[in-house]
């Protein structure tokens, strides 16, 4: 017979409380409103800064400016509006942006992300389809600045704070996985240099261990460190594309690529890459059996015990 995870009895445990939310359509609605806004404002900014900028400063700096100013603005829209959300139509704390240990489970994310897109460098390296050819500035490192903070901070408040978490509640914790896994890797086609296969391997790797992060601790910290860390130093570090978003050529280091687009990723970027699915299917793994383990897991609605005195808690 087989055991599923245990719930855990402490009803102040994310774990429970987050099995009654309420409003949840209401609450997705207003997140993908928040994740919309934020992208717009970023662009205003973005662009305001470029224009603005250079004539006052070198180019440089200015650009370095703009990637902090954008990083900035992102991270106040991101933490305010989804506390905001979740307490004004969620109608209880928001432990998923706040709370004691925000910082560690940040900077424990911020390791691990580099940690891996390193260990996937390292053995394309070994394996001659990776070579560095020059040191220095580039754009490539202001850009992927903001595609750290931005993919770290608006992508993870989005899929893993709203999407996976509300799914969740309804499905239990594989369902929504797998749901937010697919939509998360699919939505990356709207990318100009994205291609299907490299869409779906982000299907298959990024985006588990992404959710597996967030189910583990039940608070987003550590998936937005992993996810910045992953991608500033995969595009402004290694110079990579990150994405198959086009905007990358190279980052603190100029490199060349060798060999066939299933080892180096091709126009994806090395988030294509065998390799990458080899070392990010292992570390999802090996996080969702910790948080199976600590009985992390929801089931699926329809096999969990219903709270006494909370007959009414998860209706809209």
């Amino acid at each position: 017979m087989t055991r599923h995870p245990r719930l855990p009895e402490d009803p102040a445990n994310p774990a429970v409380a987050g099995s009654r939310e309420r409003r949840p359509w209401l609450q997705g609605i207003a997140g993908a409103g928040l994740f919309l806004l934020t992208q717009t404002l970023l662009v205003v900014v973005a662009r305001g800064g470029e224009r603005l900028l250079p004539s006052v400063m070198p180019r440089p700096m200015a650009l370095l400016t703009t990637s902090l100013l954008v990083s900035a603005t992102c991270v106040i829209m991101v933490v305010a509006g989804y506390r905001l959300i979740v307490r004004r139509i969620g109608c209880r704390e928001a432990p998923e942006m706040d709370g004691p240990g925000a910082l560690r489970e940040l900077a424990a994310g911020l390791a691990l992300g580099g940690a891996l897109i390193c260990a996937v460098f390292a053995v394309l390296a070994l394996a001659g389809a990776y070579r560095v050819t020059g040191v220095g500035w580039s754009e490539g490192i202001a850009v992927g600045l903001v595609f750290g903070v931005l993919g770290g901070f608006n992508e993870e408040m989005m899929f893993r704070g709203f999407l996976q978490r509300l799914i969740e509640t309804r499905l239990g914790s594989w369902w929504a996985l797998g749901i937010i896994s697919v939509v998360f890797g699919l939505l990356h086609l709207s990318n100009p240099q994205a291609t299907l296969s490299g869409c779906l391997i982000i299907s298959l790797t990024a985006a588990p261990l992404l959710g597996a992060c967030y189910l583990l601790t039940r608070r987003l910290w550590l998936a937005i460190g992993v996810h910045a860390a992953w991608n500033f130093v995969q595009g402004g570090v290694f110079g990579s594309d990150v994405s198959g978003t086009g905007m990358i050529k190279r980052g603190l280091f100029e490199a060349a690529f060798h060999g066939p687009d299933w080892l180096t990723g091709g126009d994806m970027g090395v988030e294509g890459s065998v390799v990458t699915v080899v070392v990010c299917v292992m570390a999802a793994a090996v996080i969702l059996l910790a948080a199976r383990r600590r009985g992390m897991l929801l089931p699926p609605r329809w096999r969990r015990p219903e709270p006494a005195g909370d007959d009414d808690g998860g209706r809209q």
